[in-house]
């Protein structure tokens, strides 16, 4: 079983959106690795699914069951539940990130997909719009945020959209950018985000490749998998603060000189 999910960020308009296909047999932590990586999200909060008495989130084992969202509410590990255990029955459920800025995200099951394929990733067919950049304070703080960076004259209109580099890797922002070949660069690798993955990818004898340059980015070629350097960043996060990384380059002659 795979599914066809349109999924959009409550409350902002324009509207910012995703059309993903995912497989069924992925985790709701699997899923929300594919939903930070399909709205370029930095992963760096926490998050929650919530359905009709359910909610779907990484254990905190300082609060006993039923202390965070009540006896009422079933609680189920992110980690080990696996989406088809709660799409089959479901047509929708939100996914807040970050409970400070409160982003909901409306998670719409579009179609129930027999055709799948072994090893499926995820896939965006479709989308519009930059998400908001990182703790800009929510909706009321993003509309601001837009306010401020829209007037040439505002005083405080470069310190934003520099602060704003953090989210677009360099890029001024724009609220209407969206690169479809960007999320599905990103999507490759989603659901080897995680601590293991980075390990196995760069401990041991590390990355080792040709620098090219992808859809806009520099990547490695490691034996025609390519890894961009946001995504090499990503997992350095990953393996943690104060890891010791080392950097070797042997430059090639440039023909043209």
């Amino acid at each position: 079983m795979a599914y066809q999910l349109k999924i959009s960020i409550i409350g902002v308009k324009p509207a910012i959106w995703r059309r993903l296909r995912i497989p069924g047999n992925i985790t709701f932590q699997q899923l929300h690795q594919t939903i930070q990586a399909a709205f370029g999200w930095l992963d760096y909060h926490l998050y929650k699914f919530e359905f009709d008495k359910i909610v779907v989130t990484v254990p905190d084992d300082a609060y006993a069951p039923g202390e965070l969202y009540g006896n009422e509410i079933t609680e189920l590990n992110s980690i080990t539940t696996v989406i088809n255990e709660l799409f089959d029955s479901s047509d929708r459920c939100v996914y807040e990130y970050d409970f400070g800025d409160s982003w909901q995200h409306e998670i719409i099951i579009e179609k129930r997909l027999k055709d799948t394929k072994k090893n499926e990733i995820p896939k965006c067919l479709d989308g519009e719009r930059q998400r908001p950049p990182e703790d800009v304070g929510g909706i009321h703080g993003y509309e601001d945020f837009l306010n401020t960076i829209m007037d040439k004259k505002n005083p405080e209109r470069a310190d934003m959209l520099y602060w704003a580099e953090k989210d677009t890797r360099g890029r001024i922002f724009d609220p209407e950018y969206f690169n479809i070949n960007e999320v599905n660069r990103r999507l490759m690798y989603a659901l080897e985000d995680d601590e293991e993955h980075a390990k196995n990818l760069l401990t041991g004898e590390g990355l080792s490749g040709k620098v090219v340059w992808g859809w806009s980015d520099v990547c490695i070629d490691v034996k025609g998998k390519l890894y961009t350097i946001e995504y090499i960043s990503n997992m350095l996060l990953r393996i943690g603060e104060g890891s010791k990384v080392t950097i070797q380059v042997e430059p090639v002659r440039n023909r043209y000189y």
